[in-house]
């Protein structure tokens, strides 16, 4: 599907924005891509802390189970 009114509409917000916003909102794109960059990384830490939770506690029910007895149960 082919919307060239939409598209030219798009356009002209584009180009108004360009004229409006200093350095044609270059100072804005930068804190995005720097706000996307923090949440990615608290994501990725995010990920890895409950990805050695679970291994973690994979290993103990693993233990338990291998030694019942080690554990007091």
């Amino acid at each position: 599907m082919d919307f060239p009114v939409i598209r030219r509409a798009a356009r002209s917000v584009e180009t108004a924005m360009m004229a409006v916003l200093p350095h044609g909102g270059q100072g804005a794109a930068r804190r995005n891509a720097w706000s996307a960059m923090a949440a990615d990384a608290m994501q990725s830490r995010a990920r890895r802390e409950a990805d050695l939770a679970m291994d973690r506690a994979v290993t103990r029910s693993a233990a338990r189970r291998a030694h019942p007895s080690a554990t007091g149960s």
